[in-house]
């Protein structure tokens, strides 16, 4: 992923500055039209001309943000798949963990460089979660919906059906999604421990997704293959 371009409309100007006021400790919520548009180094009366109020302005952040995570990660998807990574025709429950777990790498690294690349758009946003404003609140829910959506998707489309109970993988993605969303947070504001913090949230997926095929896997197989899979793990 390229690095987001300086703003130079209106617009994205107001965007970042508020972005830049609030990635410390406030919401949006509490920022200032004239301090935003100061910061911007814009006249007041251009934040009208493309938000209505502040909700407004972090239901772009938020679209903008949600839209160009999504982008990136459908773009993998739409990759062709490393031979050594497809689980097409796998049938030992061993060797599809070792292959999903270079999938799981590739698609938390992803998200890590995304978080990393849109750093104070990705605090803000998570900050907002447990904001005021419960009309980004739901918005940050319904992106949170929709990446799992986007996950279950990924699953059901790479994972063989005998492996895995498919009622089950919405709840398990809304989970990744969730927890990945701290990670990340995480992953951030900790550069000290990033290593550490990418391995634990490969695990965390992986040991999740193993739980989900240990449910599925003929009971003849499980116990022995359980202990066999989780060795792969880091």
């Amino acid at each position: 992923m390229n690095k987001a371009p300086e703003p130079t409309g209106g617009r994205d100007k107001l965007i970042a500055a508020a972005l830049q006021l609030a990635a410390t400790t406030r919401t949006l919520a509490s920022l200032g039209l004239r301090e935003v548009a100061r910061h911007a180094g814009l006249n007041p009366n251009t934040f009208y001309r493309h938000f209505s109020n502040f909700d407004d302005l972090g239901l772009a952040v938020i679209a903008d943000l949600s839209g160009g995570l999504r982008k990136g990660l459908r773009e993998r998807r739409r990759r062709p798949m490393n031979e050594a990574l497809s689980l097409e025709g796998v049938t030992d429950p061993v060797e599809l963990m070792r292959r999903a777990e270079g999938i799981i790498k590739e698609s938390v690294g992803l998200v890590l460089e995304f978080v990393t690349e849109h750093q104070q758009a990705y605090i803000v946003g998570i900050r907002e979660l447990h904001g005021t404003s419960p009309v980004l609140r739901a918005e940050l829910r319904k992106v949170f919906d929709l990446l799992a959506m986007d996950m279950v998707e990924d699953i059901l489309d790479v994972v063989p059906p005998q492996f895995v109970d498919r009622d089950a993988v919405p709840g398990i993605a809304a989970v990744v999604i969730r927890e990945m969303a701290f990670y990340s947070l995480d992953y951030l504001e900790q550069p000290e421990n990033r290593d550490a913090i990418r391995t634990q949230a490969q695990r965390f997926i992986l040991m999740l997704l193993w739980g989900a095929m240990a449910i599925r896997v003929p009971e003849a197989i499980r116990l022995p293959k359980l202990a066999e899979g989780m060795a792969v793990m880091p």
